[in-house]
């Protein structure tokens, strides 16, 4: 099995994750001098909405790619057709859906805007989902090739010139959340551009009816698990808008930026695990894939746990003292993020099944966890503010996990460690929580964790190493 390849690819997306995250922290000292929190809360507000719009511009189309390139990828001129017909569809789909939102703005977004104003925020936040559909794709069809140095040079380019032009927009000219928004906009219309020249190439322009039809049959699907994950995910920064202030999704996305390097990691990691994965399922080499499954996971709590003891510090230094109570979501969100890297393993099995079965099984549970996510933060943030949405976010995780279990083996014989991957980040958080008593101070929560590393480490050395040698063949 090609796990060089996995971990390479994995390494590469990672890495160019966490700089683009790292960069962003060493940002915000800057970026709260000259945002207010009501600027952070409409930046907030705003990304979250383009967020679920991107779904209905992609049209989960990026999944489509994805899995039936690896059945095809032997007939180029059939690969040319799949891209060309996915990439002309969807450049027709956003222009269409964003005309019709345009002219029924005040049906569509007004009740999700509540007082932030269409223009010029919104009006630029439609720029941007409008542009950056085709450069998914495209990078979509790196990740499928396996091309992961290809891909996390387009990433680095377009957060270099997103983070140029923001640096431009917000200090040279002191534009606040225009500046942001402004900012993002023009790198997705740069990248568009770039895009449709890379492209050209590789995919023939037009659109295949019977392959259209095979892939919307594919990911129609996926478009409801897509729209419920997306709210479970985001959902709480509107709700806080309306139920507390634009102020409080600011200061609550201080926190959650810090909780989310986690969510950061396990995307990359599974940008990378999904066609290793693939590959491995068709070639009937799984023996790894539980293996691998357990050790990520560790890895995710080791993360989480360093992010829950130590952000508060953190982000006592670098923030203006209006920001630091937002430290307090991070072991919510940073452990929520665990058991989503969790539903990564269990989601990819029913992924599998290319006629698209399980695809109609996952939406049963991300609806339900949506639905579950929507209650519990109209109930818990009245009584506990921003503390009450990250805490609505680690329950509906668990619970989206929990219930996967019980049907990602349906179409695909893999059996993964479940005890340990439910129970393990349990553990961890409740480790976790240690940092909201006083009397844990900085040395104390190094040293326990410190201690507890030592331990897993040499637990699980023998395993580590029968894992690297997994690794040499």
């Amino acid at each position: 099995m090609e796990i060089k390849k996995l971990v390479k690819n994995s390494s590469v997306y990672g890495v160019i994750s966490l700089l683009q995250k790292g960069t962003n922290f060493l940002l915000i000292p800057v970026l709260t001098l000259y945002l207010t929190t009501d600027d952070y809360g409409i930046v907030t507000v705003v990304i979250t909405i383009n967020t679920f719009l991107n779904v209905f511009y992609l049209m989960a189309l990026h999944g489509s790619l994805n899995r039936f390139y690896y059945e095809h990828k032997t007939d180029e001129t059939l690969i040319k057709k799949l891209f060309g017909t996915i990439i002309t569809f969807v450049l027709i789909n956003s222009i269409v859906l964003t005309i019709v939102i345009y002219l029924g703005r005040n049906f569509f977004l007004k009740p999700f805007l509540d007082e932030i104003n269409f223009y010029p925020y919104m009006a630029l936040g439609l720029i941007s989902v409008l542009f950056n559909p085709c450069y998914t794709i495209f990078q979509n069809s790196l990740q499928a090739k396996q091309k992961g140095n290809a891909f996390g040079k387009n990433n680095m380019l377009f957060f270099v010139t997103n983070l140029t032009l923001l640096l431009i927009g917000v200090i040279v000219f002191d534009k606040g959340a225009i500046g942001v928004l402004g900012a993002l906009a023009i790198t997705n219309v740069i990248f568009f551009v770039y895009s449709l020249i890379s492209f050209r190439k590789e995919i023939t322009f037009g659109i295949d009816l019977g392959i259209l039809k095979k892939v919307l049959k594919y990911s129609f699907p996926i478009i409801p698990h897509t729209v419920s994950g997306v709210a479970t995910n985001l959902i709480d920064r509107i709700l806080i808008n309306k139920l507390l202030s634009t102020a409080s999704a600011g200061i609550y996305s201080i926190g959650n930026n810090f909780g989310s390097i986690v969510f950061l990691l396990a995307s990359a990691i599974n940008q990378a695990f999904v066609p290793w994965f693939n590959q491995a399922v068709k070639e009937n080499k799984t023996q790894a894939i539980p293996i691998i499954s357990k050790a990520l996971v560790l890895f995710y709590c080791f993360i989480a746990l360093a992010l829950s003891f130590f952000g508060k510090e953190i982000i006592s230094i670098i923030t203006p003292e209006i920001y630091h109570n937002s430290w307090q979501v991070i072991p919510f969100i940073s452990f929520a993020f665990v058991y989503h890297g969790v539903y990564y393993f269990f989601a990819g099995s029913l992924f599998y099944d290319i006629q698209g079965r399980g695809n109609r099984i996952i939406p049963i549970s991300t609806i339900s966890a949506a639905v579950i996510n929507i209650l519990l933060n109209i109930y818990l943030i009245p009584l506990y503010g921003i503390n009450g949405a990250a805490i609505s976010t680690l329950i509906t995780k668990v619970v989206l996990v929990i219930s996967l279990k019980f049907f990602y083996r349906k179409y695909l014989k893999l059996k993964y460690p479940e005890l340990f991957l439910i129970c393990t980040p349990l553990i961890f958080f409740s480790v976790s929580l240690l940092s909201f008593f006083n009397p844990f101070n900085l040395v104390i929560k190094l040293f326990i964790y410190l201690f507890i590393l030592l331990i897993i480490v040499l637990s699980t050395k023998n395993k580590t190493k029968n894992l690297l040698k997994e690794f040499k063949r």
